[in-house]
């Protein structure tokens, strides 16, 4: 979205326990993280909001992706499928093309 400072970032995880472990990594590198923990919950947060970067478990459907493109509000999302490792934040937002300052966000969880 342009005019952000931060980036907003979308975790969609059936495991609660990675999800989190994600997010505060991200977190403590200074972005915004949302969490979900369903199908339904990640496109109720990504359609309204526009994330930036979609972190997506591959145990979730693969329709999901293509439900998130297919958005106008978060179709400009950079989607990246979670592995069974925490990704390193700085690789994921680098890949996100994400660049700016950043400012400090205290996001506390948000799960749908």
């Amino acid at each position: 979205m342009p005019g952000r400072q931060v980036p907003l970032i979308l975790i969609a995880s059936t495991s609660s326990s990675f999800a989190d472990s994600v997010a505060s990594q991200l977190r403590s590198e200074g972005n915004v993280v949302y969490v979900t923990h369903s199908v339904d919950g990640c496109l109720r947060v990504a359609t309204s909001v526009g994330p930036d970067l979609v972190l997506l478990d591959p145990r979730l459907p693969s329709r999901l992706e293509h439900l998130i493109k297919a958005h106008p509000t978060s179709a400009g999302a950079q989607i990246l499928h979670l592995s069974d490792s925490v990704p390193r934040p700085t690789y994921a937002l680098r890949r996100a093309g994400a660049a700016g300052p950043r400012a400090s966000s205290a996001a506390g969880p948000h799960a749908a």
